[in-house]
């Protein structure tokens, strides 16, 4: 019985030192080549579009099937309205949160458009 014991106690030390070896060895994910080491974006170098992840992690999927992504004049360029201004847009329903959602033509995921929470289209129960 005793050796039983040894041997599972010596299994779960062995097993935990491996987990924390394979944790510690990890590398830190590289910075992209747009991104300063000062954490300031170089427009030249970005790319043209960004793809949009929802709050579940999973990339937005427009209805024509395809990803949403949004330019990077509309990240990275002055907006055309401040968020200020789209908040108060929508203040009447409370929150300030905006959401990037697929815009309106033939092409919706290359249409983002910038909307309060409130006003989104999808709702709570469809995220």
């Amino acid at each position: 019985m005793k050796r039983y014991v040894y041997v599972a106690a010596s299994l779960v030390i062995l097993v935990g030192a491996g987990a924390v070896l394979a944790v510690a060895g990890d590398d830190p994910p590289e910075a992209p080549p747009w991104l300063a080491a000062d954490g300031r974006i170089d427009p030249a170098k970005a790319p043209d579009e960004f793809e949009v992840s929802g709050p579940d992690g999973k990339k937005v999927v427009c209805a024509n099937g395809r990803t949403l992504k949004v330019r990077k004049e509309q990240l990275l360029g002055p907006p055309p309205r401040t968020p200020d201004q789209l908040r108060a847009d929508g203040a009447a329903g409370g929150g300030g949160d905006l959401v990037w959602r697929c815009g309106p033509g033939r092409n919706p995921h290359l249409n983002a458009i910038l909307i309060p929470r409130t006003q989104d289209p999808l709702g709570e129960d469809q995220r």
